[in-house]
């Protein structure tokens, strides 16, 4: 397919054959990944024609048909240096039949050449878990695993063990309020755990932990929690999804102290909201996880599928823009 391959700008003109084999490309992930929901041809079109007004990417033609396309979604400023990225979106990539790395790999290269004319140095791409040929083609150009995107189902039961001085329980704002200090610790421990050997986020984007309690206050934030003698010791926050017209919820982060891990706490508790959730009439959960992260990978990975990555690649502002003649 590699050969005689013609390579255009992206048109709204093409978004209907764009998304056709967007919608090809999740059906073959969803494969792999049986609790994807099925999504309509008419969610990939209205996505790639609002990519088409104000994005950056080409698309792959062969004998006139489309066979190929990467979107990036515009120029962003991304820190207070003014630095500039961009992200190409699960949705803004698709390739058609064979050599699916090499394919993307040519549209990348046409794509970054006009990104980095425009100085911008962060690059993102979302890609299917169990597209290998695209991950690999990321990969070998210098592209590191940031994130993943896991999902479960709701009616799937997590084997948990008996933990009878343990009490789960969903907690209410009020309530919340009550245990302010109780969950900012939480808080500050796993700020402080991302901040460390392996991991080493950062983690500035979270400070003030103070500023973070008024998230969890959130109308439409649930936040399940265990209870040791009376002490908050563990919670896991979460958000419904409203998109894609399913009834899903995403979990955050899951707070436990160390005096109470490895004794199976923090699989009873996400069980517990599991189950709340699914009487509450929620199909999925979503999960959104560091890949740096040995301890968030053995714990959702060992509940959760994987269908997506997000991957990074910083480029030095000095090899940016085009030298010009003296």
């Amino acid at each position: 397919m590699s050969k005689n391959l013609e390579f255009i700008r992206i048109s709204s003109e093409y978004s209907s054959e764009m998304a056709k084999i967007s919608l090809s490309n999740y059906e073959m992930e969803k494969i792999k990944v049986k609790e994807l929901h099925p999504i309509s041809i008419d969610y990939f079109v209205e996505k790639i024609e609002k990519l088409c007004k104000t994005g950056i990417g080409y698309i792959a033609l062969q004998n006139n048909e489309v066979v190929g396309f990467l979107i990036f979604d515009g120029v962003h400023i991304i820190n207070d240096n003014g630095d500039k990225g961009a992200t190409s979106p699960l949705y803004g990539y698709g390739v058609k039949g064979e050599n699916r790395g090499e394919v993307i790999g040519k549209l990348f290269q046409k794509t970054a050449a006009e990104l980095c004319e425009k100085y911008i140095s962060s690059l993102r791409v979302n890609v299917y878990a169990h597209d290998e040929d695209v991950l690999n083609m990321y990969i070998m150009s210098s592209f590191a695993m940031d994130v993943t995107e896991v999902i479960r189902n709701t009616s799937s039961h997590i084997a948990t063990q008996e933990l009878t001085e343990y009490i789960f329980k969903e907690m209410t704002k009020d309530q919340l309020l009550n245990h302010r200090e109780e969950v900012l610790s939480l808080y500050r421990d796993l700020i402080n755990h991302l901040r460390r050997s392996p991991v080493f986020y950062h983690c500035k984007y979270f400070l003030p932990i103070e500023d973070r309690f008024q998230d969890f206050l959130s109308n439409e934030m649930r936040i399940f929690t265990v209870f040791h003698n009376d002490k908050l010791v563990g919670m896991i926050d979460s958000e419904p999804i409203n998109e894609k017209g399913e009834k899903s919820l995403r979990f955050g982060d899951i707070s436990l102290m160390p005096s109470h891990r490895g004794l199976g706490v923090a699989q009873s508790l996400l069980s517990y909201a599991n189950e709340c959730v699914n009487k509450a009439g929620y199909t999925t959960i979503y999960v959104t996880h560091g890949t740096i992260n040995p301890t968030a990978r053995g714990f959702w990975d060992k509940y959760f599928n994987n269908y997506s990555y997000t991957l990074t690649r910083k480029i030095d502002t000095e090899m940016l823009g085009i030298i010009e003649s003296i």
